[in-house]
């Protein structure tokens, strides 16, 4: 497990690739993490209702040797976090509660996310975006909405970038690609096929590609050059529902927040098109 990615952020990273005995003990774990320190591995598996050979496995796929491991990290961590009175629950009749339960969860997503980013990588990413002829955003279903803030975004500051709402015209896309370019692939799951045949031929073209993902260990993360790993707090509320996109919206504005520190033309850029569109606002 990396140093910089707490143990509450790996385990949401790769819960849609465990099992389902695993996944039990990760339910576990993300809402009893304090109870969980206390206990030896026998007691975990009985209040997981999982084996002991299971938890192992668990606590390897996350980074950690064994569950003693584990413990230390977590409460390391803990030590580390104010209490905060929230949980999980999503309840109409109860609706201060949940709507703080949401908040909490939303601000933990973006806080995690951040807390991901790698300083250095990061400004090797806005140093090649800078240098890039093309820039795509690939993204599939629900995160189309996202390389389209992107496209939109990255264009206000004078910068050549494209996307697509059809994946047909988004291959065709990278199939112009050339060294130097840049592609973003964007993906909650990390396994979508159409993107990773994208990035296979934006990488056969020498262009460098960046995976915007929740899952640390997917094939689209270890297929390009570059990750960005969003935080995902979903599973809090909902099992097997995927809904949030605001810690890659997040990404987005990180990005262009910093090329428009850094690209001396991105103040005149931003004037020249809001001034444009004047004349469409009341």
């Amino acid at each position: 497990m990396g140093s910089g990615i707490s143990v509450r952020d790996q385990i949401f990273s790769t819960y849609d690739s465990l099992y389902d005995a695993e996944k039990k003990v990760a339910d576990y774990l993300i809402s009893h993490s304090a109870e969980a320190i206390e206990m030896s591995v026998s007691e975990l598996a009985s209040h997981c209702e999982a084996s002991q050979a299971t938890i192992v496995r668990f606590c390897k796929k996350i980074g950690c040797t064994g569950f003693h491991q584990l413990k230390i990290k977590m409460a390391g961590e803990q030590r580390q976090q104010e209490p905060q009175a929230v949980s999980n629950e999503i309840n109409l009749e109860n609706m201060e509660q949940s709507i703080q339960n949401i908040l909490s969860s939303k601000v933990e997503e973006v806080q995690a996310t951040f807390n991901n980013f790698n300083p250095e990588e990061l400004k090797e990413i806005i140093d090649l975006i800078l240098n890039a002829n093309l820039i795509e955003f690939g993204a599939m279903g629900n995160t189309i909405p996202i390389a389209l803030d992107g496209t939109y975004k990255f264009n206000q500051l004078g910068l050549r970038a494209v996307s697509s709402t059809i994946w047909e015209t988004q291959e065709a896309l990278a199939r112009t690609m050339r060294e130097g370019d840049v592609l973003f692939a964007i993906s909650a799951s990390g396994a979508s096929r159409r993107l990773l045949n994208m990035v296979e031929i934006a990488k056969e073209n020498k262009a460098k590609t960046i995976a915007i993902t929740n899952q640390s260990k997917s094939p689209l993360a270890e297929a390009c050059d570059y990750l960005i790993l969003t935080a995902t707090r979903e599973h809090i509320f909902y099992d097997q529902v995927s809904f949030t996109r605001m810690a890659a919206m997040a990404v987005i504005d990180a990005l262009f927040l910093f090329l428009f520190s850094t690209k001396r033309d991105s103040f005149q850029k931003i004037a020249v098109h809001e001034q444009s569109i004047a004349e469409e606002k009341l």
